[in-house]
């Protein structure tokens, strides 16, 4: 029995010698002898690194941007098996499973990259751990955007696409190939149900289109009593109800300085659109000849936010105009609208407000400020603020870049919210996550993951108006496609509206084009 154990063991040893050499041979497991310290950190694109993740994102896939004939990525935390990647190129892609198991395992630890790279038959080169904080708390699976040419002025090929951010799948609600060519924007969800969602046709097809469950119809939102069809949009926690502004949008193009477009209202007015009674209603208070736009509601639908400003002047600049932030109570069951507060003016912030967008807790609302004008997608300016409402402070935050942040949403739980950003070249804007944690604080962003890393580099659209939903929008395109080309049902106006006490352009007969 001795012997044969000894020889079980010396079997058991040139097995484990011969795989551990097969590996090192096909790739595997380097035989790193002699290492060289770096001293530093790694150059890595997308810039993955001391950030906070879900545990549900899909594989952060990156490019070490590091010379070298081979690379050797161990990834790893406090528990669980260690995901190993030898590379003779610089694109690390991860693979899915086991990067989801590991991130099951951790939730609360750090994820670590232990980078070592090889130029030939010396030494490798070691670098310090890239970091990265895997949350407790998920993020919703899935983000829908706009994609659209950078360019702004033509949408001959744009769609409205549904990713889930725990993988790479992405798939499109609905092209513009199957709605004539027109424009397609302002998709907007009822507290991140995929089953309530509304986004608007502009062009022959004009309609808006909404989704209640597995009920779809197209309405006209424009009456003969509203300057313009519904635009930016804002669901009642409830269900029932959306806020609507109506705006006569304009837009000026410049051959020269930062800012290639201004988008600019020579009016507008907030409506409300009751989703079973098919009536849009309106209040004195709400239809001023101050321009009221971009309404969002509270959490607890009590309050309804939007930005003003003065009304329009022909011979008033465009980049002088500035946007206050407004709020007003409502009672969504006796149809009854408070007094206007202001609060906060852009006389006290010198700067613009623009897309209030409140926590589901209700305690914070993020914004834009800008140099001016409330289409702050456009402005390099434009960076994203904090207020706490309990207290009215706000300030800017630390994530801002040189370039454009805007199109923020936050997740259901509060504890994530996404926006639009162009820091990586000024051009295209992309979708980058923050971490918000329970006292109030954001964490660096970081941005969409894909399966090939180098995507960013080579797609050149736009992602416009990320919005975090919790599931997938599941509509059938024939279905959706025969809506959208079908005839819109006609919106009615409320008989109850005190036509004469309205002051703004939501009587057509008070605006002109002159």
């Amino acid at each position: 029995m001795t012997i044969n154990k000894k020889y079980l063991i010396l079997l058991i040893a040139s097995i484990a010698a011969l795989i551990i050499g097969f590996f090192r041979i096909t790739g595997n497991i380097p035989d790193i002898r002699e290492i060289n310290n770096t001293g530093r950190a790694p150059i890595i694109f997308p810039d993955y690194s001391q950030t906070v993740i879900p545990p549900n994102i899909a594989p952060l896939n990156f490019i070490v941007k590091e010379n070298g004939k081979k690379y050797y990525i161990k990834i790893f935390s406090a528990r669980g098996d260690t995901i190993r990647i030898f590379n003779k190129n610089r694109k690390v892609k991860i693979h899915p499973a086991k990067w989801k198991k590991l991130l099951n395992q951790n939730k609360g630890e750090y994820l670590h990259f232990e980078i070592y790279t090889r130029e030939g038959k010396g030494k490798w080169s070691k670098y310090e751990l890239v970091s990265n904080k895997i949350a407790n708390e998920e993020i919703d699976g899935y983000l829908v955007y706009r994609l659209i040419n950078p360019g702004y002025i033509l949408w001959d090929e744009l769609g409205i696409y549904c990713r889930n951010v725990q993988n790479f799948n992405e798939k499109p609600v609905l092209v513009n190939n199957l709605a004539d060519g027109d424009c397609m924007n302002c998709h907007s969800f009822c507290k991140n149900d995929p089953g309530k969602m509304i986004f608007h046709v502009r062009g022959d097809l004009d309609g808006t289109l909404l989704t209640r469950g597995d009920k779809l119809k197209k309405i006209n939102t424009r009456t003969g009593y509203t300057m313009s069809a519904g635009t930016y949009p804002s669901w009642h926690p409830g269900g029932r109800l959306i806020a609507f502004s109506v705006n006569i949008i304009m837009q000026q193009f410049h051959a020269t300085g930062k800012e290639k477009i201004e988008v600019y209202d020579r009016a507008s007015d907030i409506i409300l659109y009751d989703t079973e009674s098919n009536i849009i209603t309106t209040s004195p208070v709400v239809s001023t000849k101050k321009r009221e736009t971009m309404p969002t509601w509270s959490p607890d639908g009590k309050y309804l936010y939007y930005c003003s400003a003065p009304e329009f002047e022909n011979n008033l600049r465009y980049d002088s105009v500035r946007y206050d932030l407004v709020r007003i109570s409502y009672n969504a069951e006796s149809n009854i609208w408070g007094k206007p507060d202001t609060i906060l003016t852009s006389h006290e912030t010198g700067l613009s407000i623009t897309w209030p967008r409140i926590s589901p807790d209700g305690r914070y609302l993020l914004f834009c400020m800008a140099d001016h004008g409330y289409f702050s997608i456009h402005y390099p300016s434009s960076d994203l603020y904090i207020m706490d409402l309990e207290t009215g402070k706000y300030n800017r935050l630390d994530i801002n870049s040189d370039h454009v942040e805007s199109y923020h949403s936050w997740s259901a739980n509060g504890r994530w919210f996404v926006f639009a950003g162009k820091k990586l070249n000024g051009l295209c804007s992309r979708p980058y996550f923050a971490y918000f944690d329970y006292e109030g604080r954001v964490y660096k962003p970081f941005i969409l993951p894909q399966k090939d890393p180098d995507f960013y580099d080579t797609f050149l659209r736009n992602y416009n108006v990320p919005e975090l939903v919790s599931g997938p929008v599941k509509l059938n395109k024939w279905y959706l496609r025969k809506t959208v080309n079908g005839q819109a049902i006609d919106a009615e106006f409320d008989k109850n509206v005190d036509l004469d006490a309205l002051s703004g352009a939501t009587r057509m007969e008070l605006y002109t084009h002159d």
